[in-house]
């Protein structure tokens, strides 16, 4: 029979040459991976052939990326990146402020601490709302109000509701109680508790999560112009579809200044409210 070992020699290297052996059960795991990982190949459709054009058609890419449509990129009429830039913002900043404004509601509304059992009815509202994609929701508004900078407004101000209300309802519940227990000894109503015990508290939080929607929006903007929803979008996917990409690259360029110069900005003001 074979002697125990004394737990004072039950070293690391001892416990671990004790384990049962596990390489069988690794090399079956890995095997089983490595075939899916092959038996997914099948569906990928790979044509070699156009492995061919691979680098002919990088080095067109990569000239034409070098040599943006100035014209495009500093013209001054309304089709041009100057002009779609702006457009771009001011649907992200439009729907950033119809958002803010219709989330304040529902976000005490959703506050628990505000409501009660009633805060359930402004989470469902606030579920329902964040179910439906930004792209989804574009393309039901534009049968409504058809192509254009008003439908990417919309659907920014619709779709960031979800996200603003549920961050300030959050915030409302994190709040300090203190005012509102005050506020209650000396027979205050619900607005007057609003108004002088939760908002000075919450207000900064509001307008910090609201900046921070509203760089997220800035680049939902660029994406719904895909959708004849307004913005650089739209010259975006018609250059990509054809393939200009001097012009491609006038609207990348853009791109990554507005949303760098969205992003500092924005970074700042967020650093002096918080």
């Amino acid at each position: 029979m074979k002697k125990p070992i004394s737990p004072e020699r039950l070293t690391v290297a001892i416990q671990l040459k004790n384990q049962p052996p596990k390489w069988i059960y690794n090399s079956l795991l890995l095997i089983v991976i490595v075939a899916l990982v092959i038996y997914s190949f099948k569906g990928v459709a790979f044509n070699p052939d156009r492995m061919a054009n691979f680098w002919p058609s990088l080095k067109v890419m990569i000239n034409g990326f070098l040599n943006p449509n100035t014209d495009f990129l500093f013209g001054l009429d309304d089709a041009s990146v100057p002009y779609l830039t702006l457009q771009t913002i001011g649907i992200a900043f439009a729907g950033t402020v119809i958002a803010a404004i219709l989330a304040l509601p529902i976000g005490f509304l959703s506050a628990r601490n505000v409501t009660g059992k009633a805060s359930k009815a402004g989470e469902v509202v606030l579920i329902a709302i964040r179910t439906f994609p930004e792209l989804i929701l574009a393309l039901v508004l534009i049968r409504i109000f058809g192509p254009g900078a008003l439908t990417g407004t919309l659907t920014i101000g619709i779709h960031s509701i979800g996200m603003l209300g549920k961050l300030f309802a959050e915030s409302i519940e994190n709040m300090d109680r203190g005012p509102i227990e005050a506020l209650d000894a000396v027979g205050a109503n619900l607005w007057q508790k609003i108004r002088y015990g939760i908002l000075p508290q919450v207000l900064p939080d509001f307008m910090s999560i609201t900046l921070y929607r509203f760089d997220i929006n800035v680049r939902s903007a660029t994406i719904l112009g895909v959708v004849s929803a307004g913005g650089l979008g739209t010259p975006l996917i018609f250059a990509t579809r054809e393939w200009n990409w001097p012009t491609l690259s006038s609207i990348m360029i853009a791109i990554i200044i507005m949303v760098v110069t969205v992003d500092l900005i924005s970074g700042k003001l967020r650093s002096k409210l918080v």
